[in-house]
């Protein structure tokens, strides 16, 4: 059997994932996509605030996580 890459078990999860940075979709998976109602494609270069319901929660989320990641 062929050994899979990182990015063949990425794209075959059963589960949503995402690559991101400073909040910016680089890439995901289309379990993801399909989670939030978009296209992969559609998503990837976005910002995080799409998936958002508004600009006020995405910038709530944006003022909490940095504490927690750095704890």
């Amino acid at each position: 059997m062929p050994a899979l890459d990182y990015q063949t078990a990425f794209h075959l999860a059963p589960i949503g994932l995402v690559l991101s940075r400073e909040r910016f979709i680089e890439d995901c998976n289309d379990e993801l996509a399909s989670i939030f109602g978009h296209r992969r494609e559609a998503l990837r270069g976005q910002s995080f605030q799409v998936l958002y319901p508004s600009a006020s929660e995405f910038e709530r989320i944006g003022t909490r996580i940095p504490p927690i990641m750095t704890a």
